[in-house]
């Protein structure tokens, strides 16, 4: 696969800062735009379009983030290491699968990416992406893989990379501002895992999880009323009535909560529908 590579277009570097972008594009887009050069119309024509198209790209964190991940791969004889050594188990046919693992991932085609990946694990109890790329490309793939699992459904091998990858940002940043989105991501986990709990000795763990994650009010206190709700289900009603007393401690007039004030008898409490 053959990509343009935005960031030559743009006479930057792959460490271009936002502004640095920015400003690339305006002094480019002067140069090459198609009033100042009459005399070679179609080629700035040709070279205002290819500038703009890098900077719609490179602009957006998201988008800049899987153009990333697609350059690495299409240059992925230089990012790749040598083949693994004889004495762990290594081969030239791992090597090939991981690069396809990599390409399946970053075509969204998750199932099969996520079928190479553990088939790779199996092969080998040793396996380590960090044994295949840098340090960088390696948490980028890892992101790729937590996605497809939360995209197939598979949350607890989702939520253990995702939370993996926020373990090693602390200590050796990469992401930036992804980290952002890893935890907005969790963050979503998390209330799924709380609003309709499969198993009750869980509930604690995840509600440290939530607490961890420093979110508003606002937001805590609609996670204790699902735990509320949830509770109120099971007929733990002296818990579910410690949840939503928390919930209403935190957010008075959090909305929702009318009926199950009534039911556990909670009247007196500001309780709103």
């Amino acid at each position: 696969m053959s990509i343009p590579d935005h960031y030559q277009t743009l006479e930057i570097d792959r460490q271009a800062t936002p502004g640095t972008i920015k400003q690339a594009f305006r002094r480019l887009a002067k140069e090459y735009h198609p009033d100042k050069n009459p005399t070679r119309e179609k080629f700035a024509e040709k070279m205002f379009r290819e500038i703009s198209i890098a900077y719609d790209v490179l602009r957006d964190p998201k988008e800049r983030f899987k153009y990333d991940l697609t350059l690495n791969a299409t240059i992925g004889k230089r990012r790749f290491r040598r083949p693994y050594h004889e004495d762990l188990g290594h081969s030239r046919h791992a090597q090939h699968r991981f690069g396809l693992m990599f390409q399946q991932l970053l075509t969204q085609n998750y199932e099969v990416g996520i079928q190479i990946y553990e088939q790779l694990q199996r092969g080998n109890r040793k396996f380590r992406i960090d044994d295949f790329l840098d340090y960088r490309n390696s948490r980028d793939c890892e992101f790729l893989i937590a996605e497809a699992y939360q995209t197939l459904g598979d949350l607890p091998n989702a939520t253990r990379i995702y939370e993996s990858l926020l373990a090693s940002e602390k200590h050796r940043p990469v992401f930036h501002h992804f980290a952002d989105e890893i935890r907005d991501r969790l963050k979503r986990i998390y209330y799924y895992a709380l609003a309709d709990p499969v198993h009750i000795e869980s509930i604690p763990n995840n509600l440290e999880k939530i607490r961890a994650l420093k979110l508003s009010k606002r937001e805590t206190a609609w996670v204790y009323k699902k735990l509320a709700e949830f509770y109120c289900e099971i007929n733990w009603l002296v818990k579910a009535q410690e949840m939503l007393q928390m919930a209403l401690e935190l957010h008075p007039r959090l909305k929702g909560t009318k009926k199950l004030c009534q039911k556990l008898g909670l009247e007196n409490q500001s309780c709103h529908d």
